[in-house]
């Protein structure tokens, strides 16, 4: 789930939007569909070497904890995690949707949105450092209090709104990559001197403390930080309650899954699914990648005539399309070998739940580009009732799977979630942005991209070999088929402003 908001100025043709660079004023002007690419094609390189650094973690850290220790280091992770997602309750989003707008109050308006996001993670971690104390997660719970610790720091990371607003999306990749690297050098650390999993949980916090304390640093000079003002609080509140609902209910689908997992089939299937979703959640740099120049220039989408919105709504589906099933054919064809590259024989049940969850990841990058269209412009209610509904029925699945299958049955309801979520988030973008859903392009991607596997699944080729007939496959049909034409790749490179 992804969204965003803005509004900005552009020089040029009419219907075009513009868009200041210069977090001093207008005065800059508006970035060109060229300057855009290059800055997402900066952050996406930050991102990909992020990628790298973090599957090296986790590769060090699964083969030293194995997969029980693993599993309680990722629920305590995941529970981290849940907890700084309920924190925000769609502050960040509308934070950066109103500084696109309204550039003369970015700074109080930011800084009242810190002092909310900052508050509500001080609850979530009391509430989680009692369930803890409590013994709800067993012999889990000394680690998990430990992270929750970071719940805290981490609201810091809604200052990235500032640069999300600004068209800067490179500042939260250099972040990302510079808590993956501390992070690195904290599991070698600990596993070359035998560290316990409550030594690396404090790690964790000190990693976390570090990257909030430069990331303070770095976007002070985006967007100076003001008062809070009650005004603007009251004003954030009226516009995120129905996305604080849908964090709740994404959470509730997104993460609790684990939390049932460990409960009904212990650390080791939690392991082994923690361990496969990992690689989903260093892919989703793809649709990190392609929102974040989209929430602002949908945000101001309202100055442009209707063919530049369907161009731009299409663009968008398309690529998503493009993005989640090409990732999802590497992860299919790789998954044997990835899994035991990176985590070793123990972890062999991982590579069934890898599959599932490839297959979840289309849904997932489509609702990156559905939810962000729709919160970019307001149309979050619609978004709130089908993520509640969807979750109500996904906690009942998982509890009916993972009591029959484990990890495995816990990726085929994320699967099924993931899916119906992009198709309805899309269905609703492309009711908001007034423009038609590409149905034919995107059916058409998924079928070449259902085409490839059973082509290796009949052929069964060396890994090597099927990486690079996967990937070659299918991006020669994506082409050929028309998904990703050149005039969308000149329209990307053009020197005007989308």
């Amino acid at each position: 789930m992804t969204s965003p908001a803005q509004t900005t100025n552009k020089p040029g043709e009419a219907g075009a939007v513009p868009v200041d660079l210069d977090p001093a004023g207008p005065a800059s002007g508006s970035r060109s569909a060229r300057r855009l690419s290059m800055a997402t094609a900066v952050s996406l390189g930050l991102r990909l070497l992020g990628m790298v650094v973090g599957m090296a973690t986790n590769s060090v850290l699964a083969r030293y904890l194995n997969p029980d220790g693993f599993g309680i280091f990722a629920l305590a992770l995941t529970l981290g995690t849940a907890a700084a997602q309920v924190a925000d309750m769609g502050t960040t989003i509308t934070v950066s949707s109103r500084i696109a707008r309204e550039k003369a109050a970015a700074g109080r308006i930011l800084t009242t949105g810190l002092v909310i996001r900052t508050s509500v993670a001080l609850a979530a971690t009391a509430v989680l450092l009692i369930a803890a104390a409590g013994g709800l997660f067993g012999a889990s719970g000394s680690v998990i209090g430990v992270v929750a610790v970071a719940t805290p720091l981490s609201a810091a990371s809604i200052l990235t709104a500032g640069a999300t607003a600004r068209f800067r999306p490179e500042v939260s990749s250099v972040l990302a990559l510079l808590q993956g690297v501390l992070w690195l050098v904290a599991v070698v650390t600990i596993a070359r001197t035998g560290g316990d999993v409550v030594l690396l949980a404090w790690f964790f916090v000190a990693v976390v403390a570090v990257q909030t304390c430069v990331g303070v640093m770095i976007n002070r000079r985006l967007v100076p930080l003001g008062r809070p003002s009650w005004t603007e609080a009251g004003r954030i509140f009226a516009l995120s309650w129905p996305l604080a609902i849908s964090s709740l209910a994404v959470m509730a689908y997104y993460r609790l899954g684990s939390v049932i997992l460990f409960h009904l089939q212990g650390a080791a299937e939690v392991g082994y699914y923690s361990a496969a979703y990992k690689f989903l959640d260093v892919a989703q740099l793809g649709p990190a990648m392609l929102v974040a120049p989209l929430l602002p220039i949908v945000a101001t989408s309202a100055a442009m005539d209707a063919h530049r919105r369907s161009l731009i709504f299409s663009l968008a589906t398309r690529t998503g399309a493009v993005i989640g099933v090409g990732t999802a054919v590497m992860l299919i064809a790789l998954a044997p070998a990835l899994v035991d590259y990176l985590y070793g024989d123990d972890f062999g049940p991982a590579v069934t739940p890898l599959i599932l969850l490839a297959v979840a990841f289309v849904g997932v990058t489509l609702g990156y580009v559905g939810t962000t269209i729709c919160s970019a412009l307001g149309v979050v209610r619609p978004i709130a009732v089908l993520t509640v509904s969807v979750a109500v029925v996904n906690l009942a699945a998982q509890f009916w799977a993972c009591a029959r299958w484990g990890a495995t049955g816990a990726a085929a309801v994320a699967a099924a979630t993931e899916f119906v979520i992009g198709v309805t988030t899309c269905l609703l973008a492309a009711r908001a942005m007034s423009s038609r859903l590409p149905v034919r392009q995107v059916a058409g991607v998924v079928v070449l991209g259902a085409a490839t596997i059973l082509v290796l699944w009949l052929l069964r080729l060396p890994w090597p070999v099927e990486a690079v007939l996967a990937a070659g496959m299918f991006g020669a049909a994506a082409l050929a088929s028309r998904a990703i034409t050149p005039v969308d790749l000149k329209r990307v490179l053009s020197r005007k402003a989308l």
